[in-house]
């Protein structure tokens, strides 16, 4: 299991080696089953990571100020949408995001920014 850790965390070191809008990452908290960390896009607006082994659920939200405005989530095998500026909303996600979470999240964030104007 220890592995999903791994996994996820060199996902989020590619993401900033690759990813243009992604500023740095930062490792916000590491433990033997979990694990959080921020990609920062500008000083106000971030994609916060968090993992829980154990459980399988993986949280990854587009955060503008204190707010979030965007986020999927998987809760053991089910994954969830959380629209774009109804992010108090949630709908199922059938697909999912896998194989790589993280990118495929990130991609989706690309075009929100895009469309939207916040980069």
């Amino acid at each position: 299991m220890r592995n999903r850790l791994s996994e996820l965390w060199r996902e989020a070191q590619e993401a900033f080696e690759t990813v243009w809008f992604v500023s740095s990452l930062e490792d916000m908290e590491q433990t033997d089953i979990t694990i959080s960390f921020r990609l920062m896009i500008r000083e106000d607006l971030y994609v916060q990571v968090f993992y829980g082994e154990k459980s399988n659920n993986l949280y990854m939200a587009l955060i503008e100020g204190r707010r979030r405005i965007y986020g999927v989530d998987r809760e053991g095998n089910e994954w969830r949408l959380h629209p774009f500026e109804k992010a108090d909303c949630h709908e199922p996600l059938t697909q999912g995001l896998e194989p790589k979470p993280l990118l495929t999240f990130l991609a989706r964030i690309e075009e929100l920014l895009v469309k939207n104007d916040l980069i």
